[in-house]
């Protein structure tokens, strides 16, 4: 949190310096900071910040492309294929180990993604009830939101 408010503060210097003040100066400060940031993490004990920050970036790009992809096969089969074809159902996920804050970001994730919905947390938050519009293989939809959702959520929050 140090090292956000330190690059906050270099990219609002950067902006106050320039010529102009626009927003595009201000990332472009953000990113100046960020860079000299990592540069020096040893020296100004910024711990782990421009790891989170990458990993936070790669997480919204996977989502965003998982977004995208969902959206194009739901699209696919609902205009293209048959109803004999779907087979939804309900399913459980493990979501055991994992923190309250993960768990809510993973249940908004999947459910955003077209496709799948999540339903319900279990009492004791080691499971997620899902529906999923083609859950013909649970396990390879379960495999899918640990590869695509998951792992980058944990490589982010860990």
């Amino acid at each position: 949190m140090k090292a956000l408010a330190l690059n906050l503060v270099l990219a609002t210097l950067w902006l106050l310096l320039g010529r102009s003040r626009t927003t595009a100066d201000f990332f472009i400060g953000f990113v100046v900071g960020f860079a000299g940031l990592s540069a020096f993490s040893a020296v100004l004990d910024t711990g782990d910040y421009p790891r989170r920050v990458w990993a936070l970036i790669r997480f919204i790009a996977g989502f965003l492309r998982e977004f995208f992809l969902a959206n194009l096969s739901v699209a696919r089969r609902v205009l293209f294929g048959s109803n004999a074809t779907l087979q939804p159902d309900f399913l459980t996920y493990d979501v055991a180990g994992l923190t309250r804050g993960e768990i809510l970001v993973l249940s908004y994730c999947i459910t955003l993604t077209p496709g799948t919905t999540t339903v319900q947390i279990s009492d004791d938050f080691r499971t997620l009830t899902l529906h999923a519009l083609d859950a013909s293989d649970p396990d390879a939809v379960r495999r899918g939101i640990d590869e695509r959702l998951r792992h980058p959520l944990l490589r982010l929050t860990r």
